[in-house]
């Protein structure tokens, strides 16, 4: 093996500048100034404190590369040691304790990596496990740096660019992890800076296949965001389309590795964060008064809604309201209304009249019963047609499945009867055709056609599959409550067709809906306070 000449042993000076008392990122310093901001935690320090945190940053690397070096040999001076004894004091003295302790900051790095790291405005999320401080990996980074030169070998030099690598990226995600936990009017671009600093720690590095793409992903998305929050959604479209791409990339790479599998998941997660953020551009570029103010801060007290929801008590909707797919599919829906307020036939609306459009879920629900008796009995197949209230997780009877039925076309409470004696001889007879009386509302659906809007129209607040639950639960409730449908009714899975508008007029706490359905009509849509804090006027 050939080794080169011998090297400047391990040494501090020159090597690291001013370093963040809060953090232990690089500090920049100007000329003259006293006060220093952080660039990656937004800290401010004084210039004397950072000078004096750098001093202890420096008595930490230096102690621990003396307490690795063999008895005898001076760090100092190591330099001048022959290349073939570095190489020896590296692989017997430096290595082990080196990956001890990086094989902890790894598992760490990719714990984090293994959850999202961007967020919505408006939202938190304090769930990404953080037990490091940033100032302790940063001091680990520095102390790796300070041994380059025992590294003489082409093994060496490798171990130790990736040790360096991606403590950085650790170092720099602990703060992003830091700042998705907290509302901070600054902290997108902070999170850009933080990302877009662990990409290039980690740029040349193969050994880590998509990493450096998803942290550039990562960077575009959190300026795009920053620059909706700053008010500027049309200069945030090109940065969040590039932020889409990126991370595309990143998860086909990451894909063909077995190291990478386990941040695969997170990837869709950021992928699905990065649509829902060009929903918002998208919502606040298409304001139909030009106003994309007004459109951001609807949208943000629609995410202030969606982020109470993800504290829901009930199990049954907790792991949905949680997800980024369930805001992505919502958000979605709020950039249909806004197109649709500008002229374009985005949504479909149920003609009706009203003061203001109201979203419900078209669903399928088929089910077959039992009817007749004896040589008289057979199976029946129906397929009924249910309209759900959208905004149903702000109804406390429904979202707690006390009495779903409330917030939906009750078909089976208003099924139509004729009377006992009628009833009991189709039942006896085998003629029983249904169970259940949709009356007008298929009927009604069919009329729905693609619109523009000319009114304000309430957002979804539920996705097609919360639709699906929330039905199942209705059929459920309604066979214990009618022991007669219980002893005949068969269930099977609904099947949400499309979200549709309702035009309805707001009455106090309530509003009236669809009156000529009569008794079938739903009696509530949820909390009309809320709804009027999300409704996009037109």
């Amino acid at each position: 093996m050939a080794f080169p000449s011998a090297a400047p042993g391990p040494g501090l000076v020159g090597a690291l500048g001013l370093r963040c008392n809060g953090c232990g990122a690089p500090l920049a310093a100007r000329p003259g100034q006293d006060l220093l901001a952080c660039d990656f935690c937004g800290s401010v320090q004084k210039l004397v404190d950072a000078r004096a945190f750098l001093d202890q940053i420096l008595l930490q690397v230096n102690a621990w590369v003396r307490q690795a070096m063999p008895v005898g040999i001076d760090a100092a001076t190591s330099g001048a040691v022959d290349p073939v004894a570095r190489h020896s004091i590296f692989v017997n003295s430096i290595r082990p304790r080196l990956s001890t302790e990086y094989a902890e900051h790894r598992f760490g790095c990719f714990n984090v990596l293994s959850h999202p790291l961007i967020v919505l405005p408006n939202m938190v999320d304090a769930a990404v496990p953080h037990p490091r401080n940033p100032k302790d990996v940063f001091l680990f980074q520095a102390k790796a740096k300070n041994v380059e030169s025992l590294a003489v070998d082409e093994e060496g030099r490798k171990l130790l660019a990736e040790v360096g690598g991606l403590s950085v990226v650790y170092a720099y995600l602990l703060n992003n992890v830091a700042l998705m936990a907290e509302l901070r009017p600054e902290r997108y671009h902070l999170m850009a800076q933080n990302c877009e600093a662990a990409a290039r720690a980690v740029a040349g590095l193969n050994r880590f296949p998509g990493l450096a793409e998803r942290l550039q992903g990562l960077t575009h998305l959190a300026r795009g965001l920053d620059h909706v929050v700053a008010g500027r959604a049309h200069e945030a479209l090109a940065d969040i389309a590039e932020a889409q791409r990126l991370l595309d990339r990143a998860k086909a790479a990451a894909s063909q590795s077995f190291d990478m599998g386990v941040v695969l998941q997170a990837l869709d997660a950021e992928m699905s964060l990065a649509r829902s953020a060009a929903a918002i551009a998208q919502a606040c570029t298409d304001d139909p008064k030009g106003n994309p103010a007004a459109t951001l801060g609807r949208v943000q007290n629609l995410l202030g809604l969606l982020a109470r929801l993800q504290l829901t008590p009930y199990p049954q909707w907790q792991a949905s309201f949680r997800h980024p797919k369930h805001h992505e599919e919502i958000l979605r829906a709020v950039a249909d209304i806004r197109r649709a307020q500008r002229g374009a036939a985005s949504i479909r609306v149920i003609p009706a009249t009203g003061t203001v459009l109201f979203p419900f879920w078209a669903v399928d629900m088929p089910y077959s019963f039992q009817t007749g008796v004896l040589w008289t009995t057979q199976a029946v197949e129906v397929t009924e047609a249910l309209l759900v209230s959208a905004t149903f997780p702000v109804d406390a009877a429904a979202a707690s499945a006390a009495d779903p039925s409330v917030v939906l076309t009750d078909v089976f409470r208003a099924r139509e009867r004729r009377g006992f004696f009628d009833d009991a001889v189709k039942r006896l007879s085998g003629r029983e055709t249904t169970i259940s009386g949709g009356g007008p509302v298929r009927e009604a659906i069919r009329r729905a056609v693609p619109s523009p809007a000319t009114m304000a129209a309430v957002p979804p607040l539920s996705t097609r599959e919360d639709a699906a639950a929330l039905v199942q639960t209705y059929m459920i409730q309604a066979r214990k409550l009618d022991r007669n449908l219980d002893k005949k009714l068969r269930l099977s899975s609904p099947r949400v067709l499309d979200l549709l508008y309702v035009p309805g007029t707001p009455s106090g706490p309530a509003v009236r809906l669809l009156p000529e359905f009569g008794g079938l009509a739903p009696r509530s849509v949820g909390d009309m306070g809320l709804l009027a804090s999300v409704a996009l006027d037109a």
